[in-house]
C-alpha cells in the first residue's frame, strides 16, 4: 500500500515539475524573441561593456588569488623560520579541540 502512495506522489511531483519546466521554457523563448532586437540595437555598447566587465572580474579574482597565495607562503616561511605556529587571531581561528592537542 505504501509503495502505491509513494508512486502516486512521485508521479504527481514529476508532472508538476514537468509543467514548471514547460512554463519556464516558454517564458525563456518569449523573452529571447523580445530581447533579441534590443541586443542587436545595443550591441555596440553591450559588447565593449561585457569585455570590460570580464576583464575587471578576472583582475579582481586574480588579485584575490595572488593575495591568498602570498599569505599562505608567508605563513609557511614563518613556520619554517621560527619552528612555531603564527599567533592566532581571536574570533577568526576556531578554538582547538582537546582531541587535536594530543
Amino acid at each position: 500500500m505504501f509503495e502505491i502512495v509513494q508512486t502516486v506522489f512521485a508521479a504527481g511531483c514529476a508532472l508538476a515539475l514537468l509543467t514548471f519546466a514547460g512554463i519556464t521554457l516558454g517564458g525563456s523563448v518569449v523573452a529571447l524573441v523580445i530581447s533579441t532586437p534590443l541586443f542587436v540595437i545595443f550591441s555596440p555598447i553591450l559588447v565593449p561593456a561585457t569585455i570590460a566587465t570580464t576583464l575587471l572580474a578576472t583582475g579582481f579574482t586574480a588579485s584575490g588569488s595572488f593575495g591568498a597565495t602570498v599569505i599562505s607562503i608567508l605563513m609557511w616561511l614563518y613556520k619554517k623560520r621560527t619552528g612555531k605556529e603564527p599567533p592566532k587571531i581571536p574570533g577568526l581561528t576556531p578554538p582547538s579541540s582537546p582531541a587535536s592537542s594530543k
